[in-house]
């Protein structure tokens, strides 16, 4: 396997954890990766991005053009990101996966027709209403994931997402990370 992702978000949103995920699911496949964050991680409220290449790959920064997966906690930042994916190769466009509070927050109308043309294939859930409603907001990142998990040509399936969940999860977050994961499989 190999593919270029992007991780992308806003600082609290669980940017770095989803990218922890990413790490054990592919570590666990025995594959290679590599990976970089970038852009004020430490800052609450600002834009927070992790660039991770699973496969033989020499570096860990995806170029703008070559992503494979967008994984966006946020919609703006979803769109801050657009570049960064792949127009059609061999057949089929790049994935986006967005946590977007309705269907016409993703994407702006403005890019929409671009991104047709490109090929790529949009999944929008409203994962943050869904972490609300388990009275978890922190947990949409794993909401969106068990959403992501759960499309096709998503580079992980729910399952190598639930055994990494299982596994970087401390006792007391594992019930609720499993049920957020487990929510977003099935929105």
């Amino acid at each position: 396997m190999k593919c270029q992702t992007i991780i992308a978000g806003i600082g609290g949103q669980g940017v770095l954890f989803a990218a922890k995920v990413f790490t054990e699911m592919a570590r666990h496949k025995k594959l290679q990766i590599l990976g970089s964050q970038t852009f004020g991680m430490s800052q609450r409220g600002g834009s927070v991005m992790t660039h991770m290449k699973i496969g033989a790959f020499d570096s860990p920064l995806v170029c703008e053009g070559d992503a494979d997966l967008l994984f966006a906690l946020d919609c703006m930042e979803a769109h801050r990101n657009l570049p960064y994916l792949r127009s059609k190769r061999n057949g089929s466009g790049a994935l986006c996966v967005v946590n977007a509070p309705n269907p016409q927050a993703f994407p702006d109308r403005r890019v929409a027709d671009l991104l047709e043309e490109m090929g790529v294939v949009i999944h929008t859930c409203d994962a943050a209403a869904v972490a609300l409603q388990m009275n978890h907001p922190m947990a949409a990142n794993l909401v969106l994931l068990g959403f992501g998990s759960s499309r096709e040509h998503f580079p992980f399936t729910y399952d190598d997402a639930r055994e990494a969940i299982e596994a970087l999860s401390g006792p007391a977050q594992r019930a609720v990370n499993l049920d957020a994961l487990e929510r977003g499989r099935w929105l």
